[in-house]
């Protein structure tokens, strides 16, 4: 008892109680029923401070809004593996650098399949980031004009989990592309990355550049490693409208 309560006094970093349990204990002046009171009301305190580690992660991720895999709607979307999105949430796929890809038209939810898997990585003390592509290639450009690029890729090699967002809403130069090869090349084998996009691969050229070698290398590094979805199915947004309609016909 005196080893779990001393070890939830270290989690806690209190190390003056620390050092003056140790002392009662050695000289024999603290009982097992007191290490028994004491460990109990510790441990709420480490339930809340793990508690708040968990909300921590998720506060600074930077989602656009939250949402659970129990939210999302499978029977509307049969084209998407329950099974398999519900075993990639479970599994560490973020320590062994695999990337997910979710490609398929506006509405179909990747943004919330995405956002629930980074959430689940989030709540195990995980740094997790939430940025839209568009975004992303602004931050990339702006830090290569001021010479502070460098950096800029070390902010963003730095989370263990980074989802991109909507690549191919709009289309990028051929030098943003290559901005945007060298931090997918620094994150390769190294980090995992979450990719959602309304294009196939093989428009991505269009996108980036319309450099055929500079998205080859790009998709050569995102793909070797991943899970790829393409999600053939109606639009949530549709579904919702259709409900709606529905309810004001009856």
């Amino acid at each position: 008892m005196i080893n779990e309560v001393l070890n939830q006094l270290t989690y806690l970093k209190l190390k003056s109680a620390y050092t003056y349990l140790k002392e009662l204990h050695i000289n024999d002046e603290i009982t097992n029923t007191d290490l028994k009171g004491i460990h109990k009301i510790l441990n709420k305190e480490v339930l809340a401070k793990e508690e708040n580690n968990k909300l921590y992660n998720v506060k600074v991720a930077g989602f656009p809004f939250l949402r659970t895999i129990d939210e999302y709607d499978f029977s509307f979307q049969p084209g998407v593996n329950e099974e398999k999105i519900r075993g990639i949430i479970e599994s560490t796929f973020y320590e062994e650098a695999i990337n997910i890809c979710l490609i398929g038209n506006p509405g179909v939810g990747k943004t919330h399949l995405a956002i629930s898997i980074a959430y689940s990585v989030a709540i195990r003390r995980n740094s997790v980031y939430f940025i839209k592509f568009n975004k992303l290639i602004t931050i990339l450009k702006n830090a290569y004009n001021d010479g502070t690029f460098n950096r800029r890729l070390g902010h963003f090699f730095k989370y263990k989990l980074l989802i991109i967002d909507e690549v191919g809403f709009n289309e990028i130069t051929p030098l943003e592309a290559k901005l945007f090869f060298q931090l997918i090349d620094l994150r390769y084998t190294k980090r995992s990355t979450i990719f959602t996009s309304n294009m196939t691969f093989d428009k991505w050229p269009q996108i980036l550049g319309n450099d055929e070698m500079i998205t080859k290398a790009i998709l050569d590094r995102i793909i070797h490693q991943s899970y790829l979805f393409n999600i053939i199915g109606p639009s949530y947004r549709l579904k919702d409208k259709l409900e709606l309609n529905q309810t004001e016909e009856s």
